[in-house]
């Protein structure tokens, strides 16, 4: 059995020396990652920089950005028949198109700018979206995507998370609300095509849940 994992955060440049990134500290999809290779299964670990390793012998691969992100995702599926994709990784929204001072002059963001600077502008750009890439690169493959919001009430927290799965054509995806994780607690909603959903309280939960949940789908006849 072939487990893709996708974990933490990706870090858009601004220049050689900042970045906007996304905050995630990768527990969750390490956790998940120990979980399946427990279970024999050969993982595939996908993690931006500073996300939590597993201790298991699982295959990493570091990225830092959503195009090498792209890049490794598309080389994997590629080249491995994967079961199971498990997409838990906050990936940028936006990325740095340029960087501009407030009379308009263009940023080297190949290199340091100044911070002589009162002001600077930054524009952004929409980054393509890794989970709706999945379904086409590996259409066999049992997928799980992740859905995080911030402080919404639980009936808008569902009802995004199942439009992300139709969207997407996930087999299921794990809801949660940045108000609910905290430490080790962190409260997640594991929802299905029909739109049932069960709770869990920790990551172990979520961990175990995910890994039990994804290997009974894929032995249904």
């Amino acid at each position: 059995m072939k487990v893709l994992i996708t974990s933490g955060g990706t870090a858009e440049k601004i220049d050689t020396v900042r970045s906007i990134v996304n905050t995630s500290t990768g527990r969750l999809g390490c956790a998940i990652a120990e979980a399946f290779a427990a279970r024999g299964a050969h993982v595939f670990y996908v993690c931006g920089k500073g996300a939590a390793r597993p201790t298991a012998k699982v295959d990493v691969i570091d990225i830092d950005d959503v195009a090498s992100l792209q890049v490794a995702i598309t080389h994997l599926l590629e080249k491995n028949d994967v079961d199971i994709i498990i997409h838990a990784m906050a990936v940028s929204d936006y990325r740095v198109k340029d960087v501009l001072t407030t009379d308009g002059i263009s940023q080297d963001i190949n290199g340091k700018i100044s911070s002589g600077h009162k002001e600077l502008i930054v524009h952004l750009e929409k980054t393509v979206k890794i989970i709706g890439m999945l379904r086409g690169l590996s259409p066999k493959s049992i997928i799980m995507g992740f859905k995080l919001l911030d402080n919404v009430s639980h009936e808008t927290l569902i009802n995004t998370a199942h439009g992300l799965l139709v969207k997407n054509q996930c087999n299921f995806v794990l809801a949660n609300d940045a108000t609910e994780i905290f430490g080790d607690g962190h409260k997640g909603y594991l929802i299905d095509e029909s739109r049932n959903y069960s709770t869990y309280n920790t990551k172990a939960e979520i961990a175990q849940a995910i890994v039990q949940t994804t290997l009974d789908f894929g032995r249904d006849p």
